[in-house]
């Protein structure tokens, strides 16, 4: 990062100063090339009038005028160019050179009476190239094309560029400077970053960054220790749901190896045998049930299932479901009842409708003691069906409601009076519902039992768009 920092900033400067000294070049270029063009035109002008003044002087004869030579001489030295020299359109079309000289209005690109605006040309006298302008002067009725040449650049490129470029190093170098410091500065403040990270990795999960000022890196240093806090509460939950579930797993597997190596072994009367059959058969449901619930779990929360809605009567749908559990309440002896809203056909996958109100009325039946109630109801809420299961157990405490649905924490804090089952029915519930797009909400007071309501849409939310 410190040499892409670092790279990256010397290459700005780079890139910045050459699209600066270009553009610069360019207009100065312009800039020349129009005060130029100005000098040029008002010493044409001046010339042009010397010429007019000599071709009307009765004194010179002849085509070439020696002295109007003498006049564009003192015109080039005054005005500072290796070459000056003037031609005469009378308004017939006739044309007088003035002076003795015409090496550049004799390479003029265009017929010397055509020309109505200034040209620029390049013209070669004695094997040397000469920037040339020939130039339109009106004199009263006649017209004087003035040439004017110059041996030198309009600019001095040379001397342009090699200044240019020792800004271009001096930038470099100062640039290359601004940032090594600035990369070392910023990866300085990486640094603990870096060191926390690799101390979390090594299994340090208390490991924290101090954060420094207020800008981004900052940021990231505040989202560090977030992720920090997350992973390591996650680790804690972690343990302690595999502790649990490692003690769930032992009680039954005691059991049934007890039983069995004493069936093994024939310390078991006959008239034991069914009272054992049904102990390790109990006991292997329970281990069964463990075991499914923990992978259902695993595969819910990898989202590595479906949701499969169709069009579903949800009042006689949930009838059904609960008649299931109606011999296990008998059993318990507790009432079980139901009142459920009559309402149009619902959008859901009947099954994991299913799967949510059998895990809360068997949380609910294992809580509730004899002679108690649990009731399932259903009732129309708009855009939602909301499913609630109320028992007369006794219920949570306002501490323990934000973790309820974690897992196996209320067969830790709350002994159930039937203590079959997994302890993970309500986290898979949790887990169902957001997956449904459903909410759930949590009334309860100790010792007067305790309401679980589901919100599920009555249709499925759209799928996200993809890719």
């Amino acid at each position: 990062m410190r040499r892409r920092a670092f790279w990256g900033i010397v290459g700005v400067v780079l890139v910045t100063m050459t699209a600066a000294g270009a553009a610069a070049a360019v207009l100065i270029n312009r800039s020349v090339q129009s005060s130029v063009r100005e000098e040029f035109e008002r010493q044409a002008v001046a010339t042009a009038r010397l010429v007019e003044a000599g071709a009307r002087n009765p004194g010179m004869p002849g085509s070439r005028r020696p002295e109007l030579g003498s006049l564009l001489a003192i015109s080039a030295a005054v005005g500072g160019h290796d070459y000056v020299e003037a031609a005469l359109v009378d308004p017939g079309g006739g044309v007088t050179m003035a002076g003795t000289e015409s090496a550049l209005l004799d390479q003029a690109p265009i017929d010397l009476t055509a020309i109505t605006r200034m040209i620029r040309f390049e013209a070669e006298v004695e094997g040397g190239s000469v920037a040339a302008f020939l130039i339109p002067v009106v004199v009263g009725n006649s017209r004087v094309i003035v040439a004017i040449g110059t041996n030198l650049e309009i600019v001095p490129w040379n001397d342009v560029l090699l200044r240019f470029a020792w800004a271009v190093v001096l930038g470099v170098a100062l640039a290359a400077l601004l940032a090594w410091w600035l990369a070392r500065s910023l990866t300085r403040r990486l640094d603990p970053l870096r060191e926390a990270s690799l101390a979390m990795a090594a299994g340090d999960m208390g490991a924290r960054v101090e954060v420094g000022r207020d800008d981004e890196v900052a940021e990231v240093e505040v989202a560090f220790n977030a992720m920090a806090a997350g992973i390591g509460e996650s680790r804690r939950r972690e343990r302690e749901f595999l502790v649990s579930v490692s003690h769930d797993l032992r009680t039954p597997l005691t059991t049934i190896s007890g039983y069995t190596e004493a069936l093994d072994e024939g310390k078991v009367a006959s008239g034991d045998t069914v009272r054992i059959a049904g102990v390790i058969h109990r006991e292997s449901s329970r281990l069964g049930r463990l075991v499914e619930d923990f992978m259902l779990l695993s595969r819910i929360e990898a989202r590595e299932f479906s949701l499969r809605p169709e069009s579903v009567d949800l009042a006689g749908h949930l009838s059904g479901v609960v008649e299931a559990f109606r011999g296990k309440a008998d059993e318990a002896g507790i009432e079980l009842v139901t009142d459920l809203d009559e309402m149009p056909a619902v959008l859901v996958d009947p099954d994991r409708i299913a799967q949510v109100v059998g895990n809360l009325l068997e949380n609910a039946l294992r809580y509730t003691p004899g002679g108690g109630t649990v009731r399932l109801g259903l009732a129309d809420r708009g855009g939602f069906a909301a499913i609630s299961v109320a028992d007369t157990g006794p219920g949570i405490d306002a501490a323990d409601v934000p973790h309820l649905f974690e897992r196996l924490y209320v067969t830790q804090r709350y002994r159930p009076v039937r203590p079959e089952g997994s302890g993970l029915g309500l986290s898979i519930v949790k887990e169902l519902v957001d997956a449904m797009a459903g909410t759930m909400e949590v009334d309860s007071l100790p010792g007067r039992g305790t309401t679980l309501t589901v919100s599920i849409p009555k249709a499925p939310p759209p799928e996200p768009p993809g890719p």
